[in-house]
């Protein structure tokens, strides 16, 4: 094997060790003594009669499809003998790595023997050729024409270039900048060196140009002209004619004609309504306000927001008291009386019997009287004798009390308390369910040997989509399908789920279209990332929630 080919096959090596550690921060050994890692290394292969097998490709159509990175090394099976070989994706596209007798083809640094036919340049296509010093483009080959990017800043006049039309020679002149600003002024037509700007009147608005001056025109408006400025005169007339409908702020002061008009601090005059009191009038305002003069409203009348009415009130139609009305004399209802918010009644006589009457709410909106028994108002106690449920009344005691035992084998029903117990029958949780303490599920005689202990055999939800999927929190395996198109899998926000595990696997759809499992938010992270890609059909990763971030467990 020729050095440079040496050369080239351990950037192969690398470059491959480099791509299938790209996602972990872990180490992989491969191949013999497993348990002994070399330290510097992510990824190890040994073996003494195996070796590295690259993709071998017959065209780079499929993989192209897929948009592979700059770095990706394949061996390329081509029909074309002079192509096959390694090559490396760069810069967008895929470069054969050279060995002895191809870097004798290539142009060296320090000169080739001239040949016929040969050129520095492209060959086809659009790509113009370019060339740069110190990163920055000085000349552009394009179609056969060549451009300088930068030329040279002159303090002193002005660098001007001229191109031989017979032999396409391009040299430099130097003019000063006065000739050169007569030459721009005789191409745009003004020779003058000075330009004037003028107003005459006229009818409309226009700009006439004759050599150096240039007139426009602004006519005034005369009632007669579609355009044109105001005159001093009509200004006037306008603003005299806006200030006599002002409308002034609204006066709390009352007085007899309810309204009045004064002059402001500029002599304007100004229009403003009073409020009515007892003997004048005037408007209504928001405050509070004694208006005189009886007032009949052919209306209903609505007192709300603890309104006071502080004489009698006969009201002879339907009436409606909301809120806290207060009616400081009597009240007279000709018929149907609707009272609501609270009613407050001065006094009312307790009662002495063995059985007591109460005011209660009819299924009407009544209120109507009902009788009931002295044991309707005995104490409410609890208890928990008994094996269900029961009340116990006690009459001596005047209490009634309801017996509720603590659930146990015996017990037909009862409560969870605080304390270890024993339950009997099969049991189903639809929500979420913690445990904190040492539980046994299926063995009532053994000692937990951990928080949770399932003597017996444990089912897992798994559900299989064929679509763009959100996780939900039923969710422990998710099977997923994109046989139909590229998919995605958004976790559930791993903040108040710490500890939560969940597996995605890939059943479908080839590496035509990927799964992307996507964080609920930018701000929550997959390992360093906000998202997880998968390719391959049939792989999987395990993630698992620390209380802010999803975390790797297994792929």
């Amino acid at each position: 094997m020729t050095k440079s080919l040496q050369v080239a096959f351990r950037g192969v090596l690398l470059g491959s060790l480099t791509l299938l550690a790209a996602d972990t921060y872990a180490q992989l050994k491969v191949g013999n003594q497993p348990t002994k890692i070399n330290k510097s290394s992510v990824l190890e292969l040994e073996s003494d009669r195996q070796g590295l097998l690259l993709p071998r490709l017959t065209s780079f159509t499929a993989i192209d499809a897929l948009t592979p990175p700059d770095g990706m090394i394949v061996y390329l099976e081509s029909t074309d003998v002079t192509q096959r070989g390694l090559y490396i994706r760069r810069n967008g596209a895929w470069e054969k790595m050279a060995n002895d007798k191809d870097a004798t083809a290539n142009w060296k640094l320090t000169g080739n023997d001239a040949v016929a036919g040969n050129f520095i340049g492209t060959n086809a296509g659009s790509v113009p050729l370019v060339l740069k010093g110190q990163g920055v483009e000085g000349l552009i080959i394009d179609n056969g024409y060549a451009f300088l990017k930068k030329l040279d800043v002159v303090t002193a006049g002005v660098d001007v270039l001229l191109v031989d039309p017979t032999s396409g020679k391009v040299s430099s002149r130097k003019i000063s900048e006065t000739a050169f600003t007569s030459a721009i002024n005789s191409i745009n037509g003004l020779t003058g060196a000075n330009q004037t700007l003028s107003t005459a009147g006229g009818t409309d608005y226009s700009f006439n140009s004759t050599g150096n001056d240039h007139k426009l025109t602004i006519v005034t408006q005369d009632g007669t002209k579609t355009v044109g400025l105001l005159s001093k005169a009509d200004w006037d007339r306008l603003d005299k004619a806006a200030k006599a409908l002002v409308i002034g702020t609204f006066n709390p002061t009352s007085t007899g004609s309810g309204l009045s008009i004064s002059p402001d601090a500029l002599g304007t005059p100004y229009l403003s309504l009073h409020a009515a009191d007892e003997t004048n009038p005037g408007a209504l305002t928001a405050t509070a306000q004694n208006i005189g003069g009886n007032k009949t409203f052919k209306g209903s009348i609505t007192v709300e927001n603890g309104g006071t009415i502080s004489s009698g009130l006969t009201v002879n139609g339907t009436s409606s008291l909301k809120d806290d009305a207060v009616i400081g004399k009597s009240l007279q209802v000709g018929t149907t009386t609707e009272l609501k918010g609270k009613v407050t009644l001065g006094s009312v006589a307790t009662g002495t019997d063995a059985n007591t009457d109460v005011l209660m709410l009819g299924t009407g909106g009544e209120v109507i009287k009902k009788t009931l028994p002295t044991a309707a108002f005995r104490t409410f106690a609890n208890g928990t004798d008994g094996p269900d449920v029961h009340y116990a009344e006690d009459a001596a005691a005047n209490t009634l009390t309801l017996h509720v035992p603590s659930a146990s084998l015996v017990a037909d029903r009862g409560l969870v308390t605080n304390i270890g117990q024993t339950f009997k029958g099969a049991k189903k949780f639809n929500d979420d369910v913690a445990v904190r303490t040492k539980v046994i599920v299926g063995d009532t005689t053994a000692t937990a040997n951990s928080t949770l202990q399932v003597a017996g055999s444990m089912s897992l939800n798994i559900t299989n989509q064929n679509a763009s999927y959100v996780m939900t929190d039923n969710d422990n395996t998710i099977l997923m399908n994109c046989t139909s198109g590229n998919l995605t899998v958004t976790l559930l926000p791993a903040g108040p789920r710490k500890g939560r595990i969940v597996t995605i696997k890939k059943i479908g759809g080839t590496l035509t279209n990927s799964l992307q499992i996507l964080t609920a938010s930018a701000a929550e992270h997959i390992e360093d990332g906000t998202d997880y890609f998968i390719y391959n059909d049939w792989t999987f990763v395990t993630l698992q929630s620390d209380g802010a971030n999803w975390f790797i467990i297994r792929k």
